[in-house]
């Protein structure tokens, strides 16, 4: 076995350099994503006063070239008889230079109720801005009484997108019965909607489906979900809720039951992605890199005050397979910098990092990032595996997982991949970006080592942080 390469890293702390954070308290979901006029908005679910979570706001970011950002601050509260228990989930439509939100007003009425099968109102509203930082008044366009029969309380994350010359909106459901599905609404106006059918697996397939979305890439559609209560399985299914997306049978919303739910990512961290096509036609996918009610254990950014981070921009492209393969937005391009030299003794780089391997030609490799951050590849089993290693040795002065462990995916083979490595987090695309890994990971020793065994063409790269402003 060749000799393992080694290259310093210099010690950082845990706040992200090219990935969105809360400026303060928590972060989950990206809502309302859109351009309008040549700016980008990214909203988010927002809890700023407390990094454990707690009331939802909506924050807002917006930007023009996914570099240089401006935080505007909480776009939307919980003050409304519509929304008193929190401003939930919700996507963006713009037209006419004007944008129409729609999302989930949150309300737990007074009582002894469990607030699954009784005692939540779940109000889907519209309020309109021009710019991302004023809104009109809210109004519910959809109140309980509006959905079908046989549905528990949890219905929600309303997305609308336009079909022909009908509007048309997918709602997350949970029916009473403890499945998961999606409703599909249909509208002449935005204002008014009718119920049209519902979107189903033949067999169920979890308890709820959240943060569903219809994408359409050259003719071929797909409705993506984050189910609930899927069963773990040893390849699949590995996190407590997953997320990724069905294929849609031409020309109609019933699900090809012949083709597997794929997962948009393999690894620890990513739940509840939501896409828009910008004003160039492309489709854009931006995750939570976090997950509900996940084990992991004492998140160390708790301690300065904010939880969980949002992914980079990934454009979504229909791959040779029929498939959806995903790729940073090319504007990250602007952030890479000079080729970092190295050398078996060992060379430094800046905190943040690129990195590039082809010419794999399905070979087995092992990369270890940290000294605990495992990326490996048996080609015989047709394996590949993000694991974090929890031998005491390897620990001692390495990053730790905080009760992250392994997650394992059958892959056909590996050509290739890039990595983006930031202080806190990491993103891995492999077969260009046919199959993904994040994860968060924390930083913990004085310097920090990438070796690689196996890799004889990786190649590493300055990658520069984004310009944000308050």
């Amino acid at each position: 076995m060749e000799a393992l390469r080694h290259i310093e890293i210099a010690k950082t702390n845990h706040a992200l350099s090219f990935h969105l954070m809360p400026p303060v308290g928590w972060l989950n979901d990206p809502n309302g994503l859109c351009e309008c006029n040549g700016i980008f908005h990214i909203f988010f679910q927002y809890s700023p006063k407390n990094a454990n979570g707690g009331d939802k706001y909506w924050g807002h970011y917006e930007t023009k070239n996914f570099v240089d950002y401006k935080y505007t601050g909480p776009f939307m509260s919980p003050d409304n008889i519509l929304d008193t228990n929190g401003v939930y989930s919700g996507s963006a439509f713009v037209e006419d230079k004007e944008i129409y939100i729609y999302y989930t007003g949150n309300v737990k009425e007074q009582g002894d109720y469990d607030y699954t099968y009784a005692g939540r109102l779940s109000n889907t509203i519209l309020v309109r801005t021009k710019d991302g930082s004023w809104t009109d008044e809210k109004a519910a366009v959809l109140k309980n009484a509006d959905y079908p029969s046989g549905l528990s309380c949890h219905i929600r994350d309303p997305k609308v997108f336009k079909e022909d010359d009908e509007y048309k909106m997918v709602l997350g459901a949970r029916t009473a019965n403890d499945v998961g599905c999606v409703l599909l609404y249909k509208s002449k106006d935005k204002i008014n909607w009718k119920f049209e059918r519902f979107i189903e697996s033949k067999e169920p397939f979890g308890f709820m489906w959240e943060c569903p979305d219809v994408i359409d890439l050259k003719g071929k559609r797909f409705l993506s979900i984050s189910p609930q209560g899927v069963m773990e399985e040893e390849f699949r299914y590995q996190n407590v809720y997953q997320s990724g997306y069905y294929k849609l049978l031409d020309k109609s919303y019933d699900i090809d039951e012949e083709i597997v739910f794929s997962e948009w990512d393999m690894g620890f961290d990513f739940y509840a992605p939501q896409s828009f096509r910008d004003e160039s036609g492309r489709y854009i996918l931006i995750g939570w890199m976090g997950i509900p009610d996940a084990d992991y254990t004492n998140e160390p950014t708790v301690n300065d005050g904010w939880q969980h981070a949002l992914t980079m921009a990934r454009e979504l492209v229909l791959n040779s397979k029929g498939r959806i393969s995903q790729r940073p937005i090319k504007e990250y391009e602007a952030l890479v910098g000079q080729e970092i030299a190295f050398a078996n003794d060992g060379g430094s780089f800046k905190k943040t990092a690129k990195m590039v391997a082809d010419s794999i030609n399905d070979q087995s490799f092992k990369l270890v990032i940290d000294k605990s951050l495992v990326l490996n590849y048996d080609s015989e089993l047709k394996i590949v595996s993000l694991e974090f290693d929890q031998d005491k040795e390897m620990l001692e002065g390495a990053i730790n997982g905080y009760g992250r462990r392994v997650r394992r995916a059958k892959i056909s083979e590996i050509n290739d991949f890039n990595i983006y490595l930031d202080n806190s987090a990491v993103e891995i695309y492999i077969n260009d970006g046919e199959m993904v890994f994040s994860s968060r990971y924390y930083l913990d020793s004085s310097e920090h080592v990438v070796e690689a065994v196996g890799l004889d063409n990786l190649r590493l790269y300055e990658f520069a942080g984004f310009n944000i402003s308050i």
